[in-house]
């Protein structure tokens, strides 16, 4: 899976959370578990989210979540795509 996919993943994981009464912050091995990756390479793509600012993520790669711009960043991936097809 392409570092794309591995971040619309990680942003829809992120996003449905947000449905939660009252949403938390979402742990690494969750949403390695959800999205079927190892840990290091899960890593690697949070690191590079949180650099973009999209999702916001402690020091320890541990605990993230979804920041506005990562709102915006993942409703302008799926409209793109729902009008590709």
């Amino acid at each position: 899976m392409s570092l794309h996919q591995h971040k619309l993943q990680v942003l829809a994981i992120l996003a449905a959370n947000l449905g939660n009464p009252q949403p938390q912050l979402v742990s690494t091995a969750t949403l390695a578990g959800n999205m079927d990756i190892q840990l290091p390479k899960l890593r690697q793509v949070l690191k590079t989210m949180d650099g973009m600012g999209i999702i916001q993520t402690d020091s320890d790669l541990q605990y993230s979540l979804i920041t506005r711009k990562g709102l915006h960043y993942l409703g302008e991936r799926q409209m793109s795509v729902s009008t590709t097809f």
